[in-house]
């Protein structure tokens, strides 16, 4: 007997077969076994997650001669002719070779007919997202009235695609991507069967690698069994799929992190020379810096230390410029460069944002504490001050210095600036906030329609709060974008083009995270009515004195007139 792929061999012949969709065999189990089965049926999820294989389950337990709680024997002639593809009454069709109006209308003239061996006749067609509009709108009548022996089973990839009038027609399941647990166990199944010695890791790293796709996690460990000859190494896989060892991949960060550019690209075009792929390589540094991020979060002890002293915000922003390599590598033909421009990025970063590098790896929510105890502090002093200065205490030209220097480099570890906050809510009014708040999807649609990627991933999560004629405070979900638009001039003018092309007004943005709006809100409400307070206590005290100054104030404006300009020329009205 001719060799037959794992995918094949090891494909589900029962319900009880199929790996982590539950939530779909439990449904059509209980269905079939009290005989509530629907007339259509639509499974869309990833490739390679289970559709075809649990319709040809379906088909077999609907008209199994012996079928137990809605699980089929695999025993009887019509399981075994499904199995086998011999029963004429399950039909496969492959929606993108057969999608025309002609292929449909002839299932529609056949459908009518019994079936010949069967109970029902099940119509399984793949890939239906692939139908023309004329082949969709052919099939809409016999989906909606089929005969009672018809059973319609339409399996796709992008859901979306599909009419939705053809979705209302059916029930729908969404399949899962399984997760690699789930898949690690299968592929251990497998191998015990086939016999085939394996070493844990390397179906680990195959379950990793196939992203959720059982067919794809066995094609693989199917390729790595041919190359190590029937032993299974985790070096076999990273070899057939392409992909670099977590050992390599710390190597290649160190030499970054060193500064050590030329080394890293020596090790890049090491692997190259290898076999490895590029897009490969980029999503297993993705993997690395997320396996990074994972540990120190959840404070776990980290076999690869590369970025091990590097915070959290850091990590985020490495693995951001990473995914941006990736998809505009994707339309490059020169993939080397733009990995080569890769690691010079991440290696430049890594230079000009040393406040990021900790000695101690802390998460940064850590540190906010000892941030808002110096602003305390400086607003205490600020107080101190004025108190001072209203008791007829000078103070010194250099301590003013010194505080707004102080001043600075707090605000500089902060994603947002405390005085630039306080100067839009100075100004601000309820015709402009209202303005932006009623315009501010306009302004996420227009950067999705302008095919703005980076502004719509800023934009997506925020929102106005406040607002003056030439400024607009902006709360974003997330704090790295808030420093993002704060620092990044680039990023922050062309928000402020888009927001002026939809308001047609000039407006600066000014960031804050949405986690500190509410303390800096409360804290500008505190300080102006402290401010507020001690200008009520002073007025008592200089009211008399600004009387006079009143009352004498046109006098003396006056006689200065009559001095620059003559008694000739300058008249008084009296405005009463």
């Amino acid at each position: 007997m001719n060799y037959q792929a794992l995918y094949r061999m090891f494909r589900p012949q029962s319900f009880s077969d199929v790996v982590g969709q539950e939530h779909v065999t439990q449904t059509l189990k209980n269905a079939i076994s009290k005989g509530k089965q629907s007339h259509a049926y639509i499974f869309s999820g990833p490739r390679g997650t289970g559709k075809t294989s649990i319709a040809k389950v379906f088909a077999k337990a609907i008209n199994c001669l012996n079928s137990n709680d809605g699980e089929p024997c695999n025993e009887c002639a019509i399981c075994r002719g499904i199995t086998t593809g011999t029963n004429s009454d399950v039909i496969e069709i492959d929606a993108a070779s057969n999608n025309g109006v002609d292929e449909i209308r002839n299932i529609r003239d056949k459908v009518k007919y019994a079936p010949s061996e069967s109970k029902f006749k099940v119509y399984i067609i793949d890939e239906v997202h692939m139908l023309t509009t004329g082949a969709f709108n052919a099939l809409l009548k016999t989906l909606e009235e089929p005969p009672a022996h018809a059973i319609f089973i339409l399996a796709t990839t992008e859901p979306h695609k599909i009419p939705p009038t053809i979705i209302s027609r059916a029930q729908r399941f969404d399949f899962k991507a399984i997760n690699s647990e789930q898949i690690v166990e299968r592929l251990r199944f497998v191998a015990d069967e086939q016999q085939i010695d394996y070493d844990i890791a390397a179906l680990e790293f195959i379950a990793k690698a196939s992203e959720g796709g059982m067919r794809d996690a066995l094609s693989i460990m199917d390729q790595a069994i041919a190359f190590g000859d029937d032993h299974l190494t985790l070096k076999d896989a990273l070899d057939v799929t392409g992909s670099v060892d977590e050992a390599a991949l710390n190597d290649l960060f160190k030499d970054i992190v060193n500064g050590d550019v030329r080394e890293a690209f020596t090790r890049y075009h090491h692997f190259i020379s290898e076999g490895k792929e590029v897009n490969r390589l980029i999503n297993d540094m993705i993997y690395f810096v997320r396996d990074t991020i994972m540990s120190k979060t959840a404070d776990e002890s980290m076999t690869y230390d590369a970025l091990a002293d590097f915070d959290l915000e850091m990590l985020y922003h490495m693995i951001d410029i990473i995914n941006d390599t990736l998809v505009s590598i994707r339309f490059s033909v020169n993939q080397n460069v733009h990995f080569e421009v890769l690691l010079v990025k991440i290696a430049e970063m890594m230079k000009t944002s040393p406040e990021n590098v900790q000695n101690v790896a802390t998460p940064a929510a850590v540190t906010q504490p000892t941030n808002d105890a110096l602003l305390q502090r400086m607003e205490q002093l600020e107080n101190e001050l004025k108190t001072l200065k209203a008791q007829g205490v000078i103070a010194k030209p250099q301590k003013p210095t010194a505080q707004r220097a102080t001043r600075s480099n707090v605000e500089v570890k902060h994603a947002f600036s405390m005085s630039k906050i306080t100067k839009v809510l100075d100004n601000a009014n309820k015709e402009d906030i209202k303005l932006l708040k009623g315009r501010w999807n306009d302004v996420i649609d227009h950067a999705k329609n302008n095919d703005r990627k980076s502004l719509v991933s800023l934009l997506q999560n925020s929102e106005p709060v406040a607002a003056s004629e030439t400024n607009v405070l902006v709360k974003f979900e997330e704090e790295i974008h808030c420093e993002i638009v704060n620092k990044d001039v680039e990023k922050r003018n062309n928000i402020e083009s888009v927001v002026c092309e939809i308001i047609n007004k000039n407006v600066q943005v000014v960031g804050v995270p949405s986690d500190q709006w509410l303390r800096v809100r409360s804290e500008y409400i505190q300080q102006r009515k402290n401010h507020n307070g001690e200008q009520h206590e002073t007025q008592d005290e200089s009211s008399q004195q600004t009387k006079t100054r009143e009352q004498s104030q046109p006098t003396d404006v006056a006689q200065k007139a009559r001095d620059l300009f003559g008694d000739e020329t300058v008249h008084l009205v009296d405005e009463e």
